[in-house]
């Protein structure tokens, strides 16, 4: 097996600089995945160390997905991002089960992929905004972020959203209406340091989706304290653990997903234009190596 190692000079503000091994160094935003894919296509029997952050890694399985070869090809992530949310999980998972290899699930939504999570509403335009204060600012990592959601607090509250979606059971759920948020996961962190979704498992063939209804600021604020540290869903029950948020907060496993309604979608911290999404799950899709 093949072993080459991808370097993105940009990630984590210019971290991999200090690497000295030698690699595939990534000119440009898609450069990874074009990269993959074509050695994946080339000779599917290779190993890629990822020196990156989530975007990066996102891109890497991208292409090995694009290139049809997730059966052969493998790969690790050495976290030099700024967040590094997947491998949170990641590690979470490998000394759980005590294993060195993982299959991983992977989202589709469209005709892309995700690992981690999909963030719509005021969690990606958080993104959003970070990134305007990483490029203007050269402030990376969690404060971004932080900036990010102290910008977005005081801006129009909600979107209205159109959601159809098939439950772990079976059952179909149905929303029409305002809301602040929707997050697709299957990972558990976002962000940083928002450990939103602690029941995610990448090995489990489903996502989980927090849906957060519109809400008044002052309750925003009492909410999103749990939401950064993990303790509005209840892990066991899968329940609210506030009861006054039990009408305002929607957390089920899903099969699949269909939203529309908004203007962009954040995929693994990437923000992109997207009006609607047709999103499933892709179980044991990518050989993963610790």
């Amino acid at each position: 097996m093949r072993e080459i190692s991808i370097y993105n000079p940009a990630a984590g503000k210019g971290k991999t600089k200090n690497i000295t091994e030698i690699g595939y160094c990534t000119k440009y935003q898609g450069d990874c995945k074009r990269f993959v894919k074509e050695e994946c296509l080339k000779d599917p029997d290779v190993h890629f160390i990822v020196y990156g952050g989530d975007g990066t890694l996102n891109e890497a399985i991208s292409g090995i997905m694009e290139a049809g070869t997730e059966n052969i090809s493998t790969i690790t992530v050495m976290p030099y991002g700024s967040g590094n949310d997947t491998i949170k999980t990641i590690d979470t998972l490998a000394s759980d089960k005590n294993v060195q290899e993982l299959k991983l699930d992977v989202i589709k939504y469209n005709n892309k992929y995700c690992i981690n999570m999909l963030n719509i509403g005021f969690d990606c335009n958080v993104v959003s905004s970070a990134s305007k204060f990483k490029k203007k600012l050269k402030i990376a990592g969690k404060l971004s972020y932080l900036l990010g959601v102290a910008t977005e607090f005081f801006k129009p509250f909600g979107e209205n959203f159109t959601i159809d979606a098939t439950c772990e059971n079976g059952e179909k759920f149905t929303y029409r209406g305002s809301c602040l948020l929707c997050a697709v996961c299957n990972g558990e962190w976002c962000g940083g340091s928002f450990h939103n979704s602690p029941p995610s498992d990448m090995t489990d063939g489903l996502m989980e989706m927090i849906l957060v209804k519109k809400l008044g600021r002052l309750s925003f604020i009492k909410l999103i304290g749990k939401y950064k540290n993990g303790t509005l869903i209840d892990p066991k029950t899968l329940k609210v653990t506030t009861p006054k948020y039990a009408d305002k907060v929607v957390y089920l496993r899903l099969k699949d997903l269909k939203i529309s309604g908004m203007k962009q979608l954040c995929a693994d911290g990437e923000v992109e234009d997207c009006q609607n999404a047709t999103i499933s799950m892709m179980p044991a899709a990518i050989q993963y190596k610790i």
